[in-house]
């Protein structure tokens, strides 16, 4: 039963973080993510010149490591196979709250230096409010020696009394299409 006042994609991201996590809600959000990188992989590595070599997942301070659900999400991604996985490390600044851009909030590992090194690096995300998180992990994955790195991000955190979230939604008109290439804005060739 969804709570008062919630869309059903909020219900779903919550059910999602929810500890434990809500089967249905993991299961669907991983079902996005494989339609996701199998409708429009083959688009972003024409634009990119290559498909992704390696994949990870911007971590959570709260349950940081494989633990979390995104991690999950990151093994659905379709066309990888576990040798091309790696976990970031939290870095100095992930302590610090707010919605600001730290290039210091996350690192990757020694240890993935020569997976990442020279890659197009996939990076999977559950939620994007502002961009705090997922910036940041790419910088630190650029900083590995990634040349090129993707931001799959599943949900995007809406607020439509917050003026400028407001203005986003108020200006989306057409009914959401899977189907539609976020590179192109066109069909994806099959």
């Amino acid at each position: 039963m969804l709570a008062p006042n919630r869309h059903q994609s909020e219900h779903t991201l919550y059910a999602y973080k929810a500890v434990p996590p809500s089967p249905k809600s993991v299961d669907d959000l991983k079902l996005m993510v494989m339609a996701a990188t199998e409708l429009h992989g083959g688009c972003v590595a024409r634009v990119a010149g290559r498909p992704w070599s390696a994949v990870t997942f911007v971590p959570s301070a709260r349950r940081p490591g494989a633990s979390h659900p995104v991690a999950q999400l990151a093994r659905a991604v379709r066309g990888h196979t576990p040798a091309q996985r790696f976990l970031l490390d939290l870095g100095p600044s992930i302590a610090i709250e707010g919605r600001t851009v730290l290039p210091d909030r996350f690192q990757a590992p020694p240890t993935a230096a020569g997976l990442v090194r020279g890659s197009h690096a996939l990076i999977v995300d559950d939620t994007w409010t502002s961009g705090s998180k997922a910036q940041p992990a790419a910088l630190a994955v650029r900083e590995a020696g990634a040349d090129m790195v993707t931001v799959l991000c599943i949900a995007r955190w809406c607020r439509h009394d917050w003026p400028d979230h407001r203005a986003l939604l108020d200006r989306r008109s057409d009914p959401y299409d899977a189907t539609i290439c976020p590179v192109t804005g066109r069909a994806c060739p099959t």
